[in-house]
């Protein structure tokens, strides 16, 4: 779990389908607790950010396939126990979907067996702790989403209808190319379907004093994908 003097992480991606753009903070309580994980892998080139961290695995040739995967973890409540779970399943989900390649292969079992070993060793090093979770996964521009115990995400589809999408157990649903904006918001990102569709526009800086992110109790992020 993260502590100590913390201050907004934010960044931003772009590939050549999309524009990917990201914030995290700690609220007052400065512990923040989410887990941001950017993945992209285009021409067999790797790019990860796992919070403030960014990887450039170079030599890591596992797909000719042009894929992103975008999470994001967080605890289920508050306390040490549900927020080392959050680390751990997104440190483990992230590297075991490293090791499929979505093109070839349907995105729901893929993203369903990462999240499954996931929940293993989390079982396995905390028992009862417990985990939210939201994914997208892309195949160029074909979109899977899932949620994990209420993960967050907002879909805006190309006829301009805007989707809450949360699930109390997992869902894994497929979108296919009829998106244009997706966000995930993790419970302390004060977000909803009416204002949804700014959020995803604003820019970064007008999002944290729009939100009033510093001054929000508890740990708030947000990942955002727009097509190109």
């Amino acid at each position: 779990m993260a502590s100590g003097e913390e201050a907004q992480i934010m960044g931003a991606v772009r590939t050549q389908d999309m524009s990917v753009s990201w914030v995290s903070g700690p609220g007052i309580r400065n512990e923040n607790t989410d887990r941001i994980c950017i993945l992209t892998m285009a021409n067999g080139q790797i790019r990860l950010t796992m919070q403030s961290s960014t990887i450039n695995l170079k030599g890591m040739r596992l797909t000719k396939g042009h894929i992103c995967v975008f999470a994001l973890f967080e605890a289920y409540e508050r306390g040490e126990k549900d927020a080392a779970a959050a680390d751990k399943a997104s440190e483990m989900f992230i590297s075991t979907v490293m090791k499929y390649d979505i093109t070839k292969k349907p995105a729901a079992p893929v993203i369903r067996k990462c999240l499954s070993k996931a929940d293993k060793a989390v079982k396995k090093e905390f028992r009862d702790a417990r985990y939210k979770a939201s994914v997208a996964a892309f195949a160029a521009k074909d979109l899977t989403v899932c949620s994990v115990n209420g993960g967050r995400m907002f879909i805006l589809s190309d006829d301009g209808n805007m989707k809450e999408f949360r699930a109390e157990g997992m869902d894994v649903t497929s979108i296919g190319t009829s998106w244009k904006n997706v966000m995930m918001a993790s419970g302390g990102f004060p977000v909803s379907s009416d204002d949804a569709e700014d959020d995803m526009r604003s820019p970064i800086g007008d999002i944290i004093t729009k939100k009033g992110m510093k001054e929000l109790p508890d740990p708030s992020s947000m990942i955002r994908a727009q097509k190109i």
